[in-house]
């Protein structure tokens, strides 16, 4: 009798270790697609660059960045605002980044070598940067505190070490909570039910945000959809009707520009195809993207 009720019970048990095997395992997968990924995904799109203490994770307001050519000479360069923010537009091409900023050095000691940080990714350690396209560079930029400052914010990147270890730490406790679920209930029901709540609020935080516009605009064939290289765009000043810039459009039909306040026009030229003419009577704001996607109709 003895040997059939542990047979009966192995029988019984066996299901239930598989399962709980999958149903971990599940759960494991779901946690690191949870690795900031919203966050990532999301601040990839946002179309503007950030300057940030790497120790406090905060902005740096009126940073000046410059971008310098292999020649020495400086290409472009912008003014952080309020909020950290700047944008920069080139040509395809290598480029040396200079961040200055009183009280502040660059390259990132702290983040050297590391892609992202606690609150930014698609981070700059380094001098160096390789533009392969048209588009405004979004790059997050870390700057180190000065020794002076650095004594002041060691109370704070102690707080993200503290910070980083106890999401660690109940990222991968987690599982072993869950698991714990089905040996208190033998039904089995709410365990599911939980994982089912936790999958369900994953794919709202995943699916459930408006991405930010692409730091370039897109000029297609209005037939095809296919992108239309070397594309001649100019810029004017609308109340001068004065050339300010010219701009070939690359292989993948991509471009951008930006303006400050004012009023602007866009022309766009292109072999086989009508000229387009774009307005812009009312730009408010400084550093403003001109990236609009565009379908040009060939000429009949």
């Amino acid at each position: 009798m003895e040997g059939l009720a542990d047979l009966i019970i192995g029988y019984v048990a066996q299901p239930r270790v598989y399962g709980l095997f999958i149903y971990v395992t599940i759960l494991v997968i779901a946690l690191q697609l949870t690795d900031d990924v919203y966050i990532k995904f999301k601040r990839r799109k946002s179309g503007f660059g950030t300057v940030f203490n790497s120790v406090t994770g905060k902005p740096v307001d009126l940073a000046r960045v410059r971008l310098v050519d292999v020649h020495g000479l400086t290409v472009t360069s912008a003014v952080t605002d309020k909020y950290g923010h700047y944008r920069l537009t080139v040509t395809p091409g290598e480029y040396t980044v200079d961040v200055t900023k009183p009280g502040f050095v660059f390259p990132s000691v702290f983040l050297k070598n590391h892609k992202h940080s606690k609150t930014y990714v698609n981070v700059l350690p380094t001098h160096r940067i390789k533009i392969k396209d048209h588009g405004i560079i979004t790059v997050n930029i870390p700057i180190d505190p000065v020794e002076g400052m650095r004594k002041r914010s060691r109370v704070f990147r102690k707080w993200m070490v503290l910070s980083d270890n106890v999401q660690l730490v109940i990222a991968y406790a987690s599982p072993i909570v869950f698991m714990a679920y089905p040996l208190i209930n033998p039904a089995r029901i709410l365990p599911w039910l939980a994982y089912g709540v936790y999958v369900s609020l994953i794919l709202y935080r995943l699916t459930h945000f408006t991405p930010g516009k692409p730091p370039y605009g897109t000029i297609t064939d209005l037939k095809s959809g296919k992108p239309i290289p070397k594309v001649v765009i100019r810029l004017f000043d609308a109340k001068f009707n004065k050339l300010l810039t010219t701009q070939i459009t690359s292989d993948k039909g991509r471009y951008a520009l930006l303006v400050n306040r004012g009023a602007y026009y866009m022309t766009m030229k292109a072999d086989g195809y009508k000229q387009v003419r774009l307005n812009f009577p009312h730009i408010t704001k400084d550093s403003y993207p001109l990236a609009t996607d565009v379908k040009m109709k060939q000429v009949d």
